[in-house]
């Protein structure tokens, strides 16, 4: 008789931000397609002063072996509840990561932090993952292609595009006629298509930026807005009833989002636009690698966008997030017992 492979207890680090929480939760996704059968902690985790920070950075680097140091990181931070003992500590944010070294050199077990590691040592994770490598991480860095996020096997509709505007942020500036321009633009993406828009804000998007869609894309061509403040589903439930995805070029994490669904993605830059070097290298690597293509807020008006073959993409992008499994499995070996 074969027996199924036991479920692998995961202890996942919240610092309450969206982005990062979504993260963690999109790499337990990646787990489990690759075979994995997770069985999830969510721990609240915040530091309990801000400016101890560095200290306690300083602290993981030199915990190994101690239990006393390791004691000091984990009563610096507000944990709740305190996890059981898991098989893998997990999370992304800068707020978890000595919490998320300080467990796993409570349980000994492995851990796996999402984002830059700042000034952590290489040896206090098992497994880094970042879209550029980190500089000393020379044997346990996984260079991802795009960055975990939701999985999700609902079905698009045929008829509903999304769009996503983000706002000033990541060296770039946008201006009213920008904005101006995007909507009236996806207003002849409208009648030209015969879809809908699900038309998603940030919270940098403008405040009036909300009313211009109202006013651009009226209700006869669809229009549906999903914002932060907004009660009901979030948008990560509503997103992949998308068939095609346009998003501001400023937002990272709604740019792997779009990809791990995966859904065809057209990402739109203002003119005034000077990102950190390392933002830009990753977009330049989502293009080059066919994640998304780009486009010019100042060309819209002569754009026909044609959206890349939806089944090559979606293979593309699950062979990607298979391939990071698989070399996880090989710096964490113990990981392959849980795994189909």
């Amino acid at each position: 008789m074969v027996t199924a492979p036991s479920r692998l207890n995961i202890c996942l680090l919240s610092d309450g931000i969206p982005g990062h929480v979504n993260q963690a939760h999109g790499f337990v996704d990646w787990l489990r397609e690759a075979g994995f059968h997770p069985q999830i902690q969510v721990i609240e985790c915040t530091p309990k002063t801000k400016w101890l920070r560095p200290l306690l950075v300083s602290a993981s680097n030199i915990a190994t072996g101690s239990g006393l140091i390791t004691r000091i990181i984990l009563a610096s931070h507000r944990l709740q509840p305190f996890p059981q003992k898991p098989q893998l500590v997990l999370s992304a944010g800068g707020n978890t990561r000595c919490a998320n070294t300080a467990l796993a050199q409570f349980w000994k077990c492995p851990n796996v932090f999402l984002g830059s590691p700042r000034k952590l040592a290489p040896h206090t994770v098992s497994a880094l993952l970042t879209l550029e490598p980190a500089a000393g991480f020379t044997h346990n860095n996984l260079v991802v292609d795009f960055a975990p996020a939701r999985i999700s096997n609902i079905r698009p509709s045929p008829n509903t595009w999304a769009l996503l505007l983000g706002g000033n942020g990541s060296g770039y500036q946008y201006e009213q006629q920008d904005w101006q321009a995007i909507l009236q633009w996806a207003q002849n993406c409208a009648k030209k298509n015969q879809i809908r828009w699900l038309v998603a804000g940030s919270r940098r998007s403008p405040t009036a930026l909300r009313e211009l869609s109202k006013k651009i894309l009226s209700e006869t061509h669809g229009h549906q807005h999903c914002w932060p403040e907004d009660r009901g589903k979030p948008l990560a439930e509503r997103l992949p009833k998308a068939k095609q995805i346009v998003c501001t070029e400023d937002s990272m994490s709604m740019l792997c989002e779009a990809i791990n669904l995966p859904r065809p993605l057209l990402c739109l830059r203002p003119g005034q636009v000077a990102p950190p070097p390392r933002y830009q290298q990753a977009i330049e690597k989502f293009a080059q690698r066919g994640y998304l293509q780009r486009a010019r807020i100042s060309e819209l008006g002569g754009l026909d966008w044609v959206s890349t073959d939806p089944d090559a993409f979606a293979s593309q992008v699950a062979s990607s997030r298979q391939n990071t499994v698989d070399k996880l499995v090989q710096l964490i070996p113990a990981l392959e017992k849980y795994r189909d």
